[in-house]
């Protein structure tokens, strides 16, 4: 008896699982209905795991086919603000959900959501770190959406420890430290790059984070040295070379990447050259 039981009990969450296979393509393949009611309302958690019958994953589920059913090309930010909700109660019952994250991703930023994607986003880096998508997603929104490059590039890191594809974590692991050397605090930018220079296994990449750290430095003591002008003065060089003239330098630092430095309009050291040379291309 306990054996057909167990049997049973299989059988069960093997036609679940058939089901929900099923059921998922089909979803995003059928016209979508108008929004109202399906998002006019979110039920608490409580209610959602008793009408789930006490199982959360399920719960997690049934909310996911909500945002999957439902039409978003007409929705107004109240119903935007109800599918963040939505999705995020489906992260807390079942953070690992793939679907969840991958329309949180694709719909919530773009609808003003962007706290709810990275919650949504935050549980599914913790839930699944075999999977480099969410923290990704996450990193693009904090650049993107929130415009912090070094958040951004913290989770790009994060995405490139979550993949076992060695070129695709060099990959990563080079667009976060392009990332971190856009973001204000040069002086932390530049920890973070030795830190990475130190993490990755690769002689030449660490190389490269190395002459980056080089230049952050050079440009973070132009940077000084400008502002002591500033203060000497009463105005802003329009030269580096004046820098030099006014003994608040000895010389102009050589750039790893040869190339030139140079003084912006808003009186911050700059790269003079763009491009491939100017981004520093890893060797």
């Amino acid at each position: 008896m306990n054996r057909l039981r167990a049997h049973f009990g299989l059988l069960l969450a093997l036609l679940g699982v058939l089901a929900y296979t099923l059921l998922v393509p089909a979803l995003y393949a059928r016209p979508r209905p108008p929004v109202s009611p399906e998002m006019e309302v979110a039920m608490p958690r409580f209610v959602q795991v008793l009408m789930a019958a006490g199982d959360r994953f399920l719960a997690a589920n049934l909310a996911v086919f909500r945002a999957l059913v439902v039409s978003t090309a007409t929705m107004s930010a109240e119903n935007y603000r109800i599918l963040g909700i939505v999705q995020s109660d489906a992260a807390w019952l079942n953070p690992a959900q793939e679907d969840n994250y991958y329309i949180a991703a694709a719909i919530l930023p773009w609808a003003g959501e962007v706290a709810a994607a990275q919650y949504i986003l935050g549980l599914a880096t913790a839930a699944r770190p075999f999977d480099s998508g969410p923290p990704f997603y996450y990193a693009f929104n904090e650049l993107h959406f929130l415009k912090n490059p070094v958040e951004a590039a913290k989770w790009m890191r994060i995405a490139a420890r979550s993949t076992r594809d060695e070129m695709e974590q060099l990959q990563l692991q080079q667009v976060a430290a392009l990332w971190v050397s856009k973001g204000e605090d040069r002086e932390f930018s530049i920890r973070l790059h030795r830190a990475m220079a130190r993490e990755t296994r690769h002689k030449a990449f660490a190389r490269f984070l190395e002459k980056r750290a080089v230049r952050l430095e050079n440009l973070l003591l132009l940077d000084r040295a400008i502002a002591r002008f500033r203060e000497r003065t009463g105005k802003s060089p329009s030269r580096l070379q004046q820098l030099v003239d006014q003994s608040l330098l000895a010389a102009i630092p050589a750039d790893p990447f040869a190339v030139p430095y140079g003084i912006d309009k808003e009186g911050k050291a700059e790269l003079v050259e763009q491009g491939a040379a100017a981004s520093g291309s890893a060797p």
